[in-house]
């Protein structure tokens, strides 16, 4: 794992490194920095109107009672973005600007759900009529059990 990380690492710097180099020799000096500068700035006013609209609908969510899952989703590749954004260079910029405009977000939230979804494990707790407790775990056999003695003891 951490191998792996290593060597993707490197070969972002080396990607980013490329992309800048053939962006100068293409435009000048000037022209590709103030292309990266203002791709930074346009990101940061981006990634904070994006970040307070997220906010905001994850706080009406939370107050409708509503689990905020898409707006902590979209909270995090926000947060994404604005680190791609702030590391100079052409890859990042235009990978942090697409996670700040909400159709590829949606896009990536829907991924990361069917992705996860499928990897994840659920079970259910229920009370049936008799005030049992039945876990229904997806997959498993529900056995009916009862409990016969509790005993409650005091420390």
């Amino acid at each position: 794992m951490l191998r792996t990380l290593v060597l993707f690492v490197f070969g972002y710097i080396i990607v980013e490194m490329i992309l800048l180099i053939s962006l100068g020799r293409a435009l000048g000096l000037v022209p590709t920095l103030l292309i990266v500068l203002g791709a930074g700035f346009l990101g940061a006013w981006l990634a904070r109107r994006e970040g307070l609209r997220s906010a905001l609908r994850m706080r009406s969510q939370m107050a409708a009672g509503a689990m905020p899952a898409a707006e902590l989703t979209d909270g995090l590749l926000i947060g994404l973005a604005a680190v791609l954004l702030i590391i100079p260079g052409v890859l990042g910029d235009i990978i942090g600007i697409a996670l700040l405009l909400p159709p590829t977000r949606a896009f990536i939230r829907r991924s990361l759900a069917a992705k996860f979804g499928k990897a994840a494990t659920f079970s259910r707790f229920t009370v049936d009529e008799s005030g049992r407790a039945v876990h229904t775990p997806r997959g498993d056999q529900i056995i009916d059990a009862r409990v016969i003695e509790t005993r409650v003891v005091e420390e």
